[in-house]
């Protein structure tokens, strides 16, 4: 297991981070720890996660990572946005895609200034995968945002548009960074995974339950979905 201490602090009462700093069209939430010093030990958790990515994922040739969990309170966007910028900052090239079409959360953190397309309009064929795609909003680092809330987004993940759109990103990034919604409410984030084909399970200190993420895992091993690792996050 990969043991990381990350807390999404200041946030409000639904865990919505506060958007502070307006950067080249986008307001970056403080909870993008990777950008600033605001909070060094969470800084480095995520530090230490991308060096054993690098290591055991990206050295043996794999390009795409789901970011999964049991719980709603894991922490999965945070981690997700986190790793993203973590590795765009040693130079890989990275894609984060926001694929929590149920309640949508990377643009809590990176939010662009004006509406956007995103991986809704891009399954239900209203624009193409470029159109939605935000190139380098930080260096190294572009983003698919979910582009809305979809009440039939495990038929739109479960399409063939679906697979298409992720072996595009594959083939045109070094790694692509998946956010997925919780899997106790949602059979999204197997679908998500199985597509990807590597998952990492994001379980929360004194919240996850060893039940469901022993259940989730083995679900997760039964579509064929290589797991590369769990994170603990903790306050």
């Amino acid at each position: 297991m990969t043991r990381a201490t990350a807390l999404a602090g200041e946030t409000g009462p639904a865990n919505v981070p506060a958007l502070t700093e307006l950067v080249h069209g986008y307001e970056f939430s403080r909870d993008v720890v990777m950008l600033n010093n605001d909070r060094p030990d969470f800084a480095e958790a995520i530090r230490a996660m991308r060096t054993n990515i690098v290591a055991r994922h990206l050295g043996d040739g794999r390009r795409g990572l789901a970011i999964t969990a049991p719980d709603p309170d894991a922490m999965c966007t945070f981690t997700s946005v986190n790793l993203a910028v973590a590795m765009a900052q040693i130079g890989v090239s990275t894609l984060l895609v926001d694929a929590n079409m149920r309640a949508p959360g990377v643009d809590s953190f990176i939010r662009p200034t004006t509406p956007t397309a995103g991986l809704v309009q891009c399954l239900s064929l209203q624009c193409s995968a470029h159109e939605a795609l935000h190139p380098n909003v930080v260096p190294n680092l572009s983003i698919v945002y979910a582009g809305g809330e979809a009440p039939n987004a495990h038929e739109l993940l479960g399409g063939e548009p679906f697979t298409k759109l992720v072996q595009t990103y594959l083939r045109d990034f070094d790694l692509t960074i998946v956010d997925t919604p919780p899997a106790r409410s949602f059979a999204d984030a197997r679908r998500i995974a199985a597509v990807v084909g590597y998952a990492t399970i994001i379980a929360r200190r004194d919240t996850s339950l060893m039940r469901d993420i022993v259940g989730f895992a083995e679900a997760l091993l039964e579509d064929g979905t290589q797991i590369i690792g769990t994170v603990l996050t903790e306050v």
